[in-house]
């Protein structure tokens, strides 16, 4: 995709929507289907029709079955921006919106891991994961990631699979494995019936997450945020 930050318009364009929709005594309609519908708006804005196609609810190929195709519902991504030209890259996007009984943090990490598989599939797509809500819970989310997964990464330092908002512009890449977690990620039932399933029957678990900050809107003091990251497989 030509617009390369389209994960920092996302940030500031979220927050800034739900300040104005929340000034405008909106504020009890907001849920994550809210943020659809916002992130709709900003994603429209941002793309050309000629090049692109955005489709919400997307069943990408990276998430379907290797075993029995044919039950159930099919996994999909929030968004999906679609290029028709070759040259320009797809972006693929999670969203959860925190204060949702759907933003528990096993769900949020359910979504980094949809995010890292099809980014395995395909390297050249832009897969981005927004977190948004009220500042206070999206606190708690993070948070609740820290709680529940070992704060451990590749290089050896403590850290969250997700780096929390910075002052500064500076971010680093996390590389985060899945597999070092051992016992405690091979019993999380919810997690593993929400991946695909490899030819053998397993779970297909990444195994190893590489995350990046990409934008955080606001400051702890504001009222709503967004942080956006960008999650590879690599």
């Amino acid at each position: 995709m030509q617009r390369k930050d389209i994960g920092k318009r996302l940030a500031d364009g979220i927050s800034a929507k739900l300040e104005f929709d929340y000034i405008c005594e909106r504020g009890r309609s907001f849920n994550e289907y809210h943020l659809h519908g916002v992130m709709n708006e900003i994603i429209s804005a941002l793309i050309s029709s000629v090049d692109f196609l955005s489709r919400p609810g997307y069943a990408h190929e990276a998430l379907a079955r290797d075993v029995d195709t044919t039950a159930g519902r099919k996994r999909e991504v929030d968004f999906y921006i679609q290029a028709h030209n070759p040259s320009l890259t797809d972006v693929c996007i999670e969203a959860k919106w925190a204060g949702s009984s759907h933003c528990s943090w096993d769900r949020v990490l359910l979504d980094i891991c949809r995010l890292a598989l099809v980014n395995k599939h395909s390297p050249s797509t832009e897969c981005l994961f927004v977190l948004s809500g009220p500042t206070k819970e999206v606190d708690a989310v993070l948070k609740s990631l820290e709680r529940n997964m070992p704060r451990r990464n590749m290089r050896g330092r403590s850290g969250s699979i997700l780096q929390r908002p910075v002052e500064s512009e500076k971010t680093y890449k996390n590389i985060y494995r899945l597999r070092d977690w051992g016992g405690r990620f091979a019993g999380n039932e919810f997690v593993q019936k929400g991946l695909p399933k490899k030819k053998d029957g397993r779970p297909n678990i990444p195994v190893k997450i590489n995350t990046q900050l990409v934008r955080t809107s606001g400051t702890r003091t504001a009222k709503w945020q967004t942080i956006v990251w960008r999650i590879l497989n690599n």
